[in-house]
């Protein structure tokens, strides 16, 4: 921060400057060197003030180099010698001899040891066999008929992500998995990418690669005849089935209004589809006329900003192949619904089940420029100075209607 100082402050030190430099004049007798007084400076000559007045002395000349700096040692001649001096030096020198400890193996530390645990370690039996309890009562399946507990899933299910039956007695011995799953008394059709596993010896159970393909009836089947680890057999088949369902709409786009003439639309489903498929089952109608559809290509659909929402939102939650946009080949007309009928009959990318019913949605065009209220700036502020001076005459009213009672 600049410092500020007074003007009588400064007249004090400089008061103080001129006491000091009177005092510093020259000494009686003595003259200015160089023999003049004049102050030039010449070249190669010192700088010489004038002495005879008072004040500072001052001289100005050229100073002396020192001696340069010794940086290195002198090194004296060398010559080098020829190969045959080197190798007679090198043939008097005996032979570098081995030892058995010359070549060891790296030192590692031994590995640090884990933290103790708390609490005691105690080997035992659980439970605590007891002397006079005899073995465990064998079963005894001999003469006993094969039947099945258990079964899952069966009639409509809304997604089937294993196959599960449970038999009354064990189908195979105990054994690896590998061993077991040679043995499959169930036959699967149609029989989805996946693999039969053992739970236990009486629970077998398929496992598809991701779950059982939508739209699709699965007919389970264990033969009569089919007979257990035991040797008894499976008196009666067993047939069941169970069905995914067909294509359901999970969203639609556009809905409600108003939407331009030319909107776009957009459907994702609940499983795969085929578009081009999808497409020849899609009606669009405005105003009792139908409208043929098409399928978007990707530039249009880049060129639309909700649509690229939606099928950046279906991407990213793994819904690809689930989905079409298409649109009208003409546009509709101004402020008319139009109705999106899909189905019935949509067929599904995963199985051969097609939707029995029909789902549908519908939007609004927008409609034309029109006037639908016009007035003077006249009749506006008439009309306000009638509602002000009728307002005025209920406030009245009101008034006189308080004072008389």
């Amino acid at each position: 921060m600049p410092v500020h100082r007074s003007p009588a402050l400064r007249g004090v030190a400089l008061a103080t400057l001129l006491a000091f430099l009177a005092s510093c004049g020259p000494r009686a007798g003595s003259k200015p060197p160089g023999g003049g007084g004049s102050g030039v400076v010449t070249p190669g000559r010192a700088l010489t003030l004038d002495s005879s007045k008072p004040g500072l002395t001052m001289r100005l000349s050229d100073g002396k180099a020192g001696a340069p700096a010794a940086d290195r040692s002198t090194l004296p001649p060398t010559q080098p010698i020829t190969d045959a001096a080197a190798k007679a030096i090198l043939d008097r020198v005996s032979p570098i001899g081995a030892k058995p400890d010359d070549t060891q193996a790296f030192a590692l530390r031994d590995r640090s040891q884990p933290p103790p645990r708390t609490g005691k370690t105690i080997k035992g039996t659980f439970p605590v066999p007891n002397p006079q309890a005899g073995p465990p009562p064998a079963t005894n399946d001999a003469g006993k008929p094969l039947t099945i507990l258990r079964w899952a899933p069966e009639g409509d299910v809304p997604l089937a992500p294993q196959l599960q039956l449970t038999f009354s007695q064990p189908m195979v011995a105990v054994t690896s998995q590998d061993d077991a799953a040679s043995v499959v008394p169930v036959k699967l059709t149609p029989t989805p990418p996946g693999r039969w596993r053992w739970l236990s010896t009486k629970t077998i159970i398929f496992d598809p690669t991701v779950r059982f393909p939508q739209a699709t009836t699965y007919t389970v089947e264990i033969a009569k005849g089919t007979k257990s680890a035991t040797g008894n057999a499976l008196a009666t088949g067993k047939t069941f089935t169970f069905t995914t369902p067909t294509p359901r709409v999970e969203t639609s786009w556009p809905g409600g209004g108003p939407q331009q003439l030319d909107a776009p639309m957009f459907v994702r489903f609940d499983q795969r589809i085929d578009p081009a498929a999808v497409l020849a089952t899609i009606k669009i109608t405005a105003a009792g006329k139908p409208y043929a559809a098409r399928l978007l290509t990707a530039d249009e659909i880049a060129k639309h900003e909700t649509l690229t929402s939606l099928v950046d939102a279906t991407k990213a939650a793994e819904q690809d192949g689930r989905w079409l946009a298409f649109a009208a080949t003409e546009a509709f007309p101004k402020d008319t619904h139009v109705e999106v009928t899909i189905g019935p009959g949509t067929p599904s990318a995963e199985g051969p089940n097609k939707t029995p019913d029909r789902q549908s949605f519908g939007f609004d065009t927008y409609p034309p420029l029109q006037i639908v209220r016009a007035e003077c700036g006249w009749a506006s502020a008439r009309r306000a100075r009638r509602s002000r001076s009728s307002s005025t005459t209920r406030s009245t009213s009101i008034a006189s209607t308080r004072r008389r009672w």
